[in-house]
């Protein structure tokens, strides 16, 4: 077996691992587990003042962004991901406020409406929360494997802020980390937020 392939065989290892973990997280351990990350996102003195943030839609177990979300409604332009269904890996962020629909996706994933007035281009964010299977204490970042956000993060601003949020237990010694993969700013979990840069 080839470098490559082992380390291929060695992520794909550790995303069915950490997935099968999240499956079984219940909808109120992934609220509760929210509200504790956005309590400590909110000390950063970064969102003082308004910024434009773009996060997600949490889904599959994932740690809840529904706190998050709604913190970045009250106080700061919030922007959701649209998968773009004619460029595979491509995702695109419109503005999102309260009381806006959302529509189920193929994937069955709800997004933002794609109105063309509300698209932000990735150079206008100040930061973006972004999810993840798993890290490491030097922010690497595993995601699902499609890399939406890989290709997303290569196009922000280089001031943009890099958020991770998870739970504790994704967290692993050493990411088996690839050329095109992009580290984290920041990372934070229900009782820990780390800082790599």
């Amino acid at each position: 077996m080839t470098d490559q392939y082992a380390s291929k065989a060695h992520r794909s290892s550790i995303r069915q691992k950490i997935l099968q973990t999240r499956r079984t997280i219940t909808n109120k351990e992934a609220h509760a587990a929210g509200l504790k990350v956005i309590e400590k996102i909110k000390e950063l003195e970064f969102f003082s003042t308004p910024k434009v943030v773009g996060s997600y839609l949490s889904m599959g177990g994932e740690l809840s962004t529904a706190p998050i979300n709604d913190y970045f409604l009250e106080k700061h332009t919030l922007a959701l991901p649209f998968m773009n269904v004619h460029e595979r890996g491509i995702m695109d962020f419109y503005s999102f406020d309260k009381g806006d629909d959302l529509i189920e996706n193929r994937y069955h994933i709800l997004e933002p409406v794609n109105d063309p007035e509300k698209h932000l281009t990735p150079d206008m964010f100040d930061a973006l929360i972004v999810p993840l299977v798993a890290f490491d204490s030097h922010g690497n970042r595993m995601g699902m494997g499609g890399g939406y956000y890989d290709r997303m993060l290569k196009k922000v601003s280089s001031e943009c802020l890099i958020i991770g949020v998870a739970y504790d237990f994704q967290k692993i010694d050493k990411i088996p980390i690839e050329p095109w993969d992009m580290p984290l700013h920041q990372m934070v979990t229900p009782t820990n937020h780390y800082f790599f840069m």
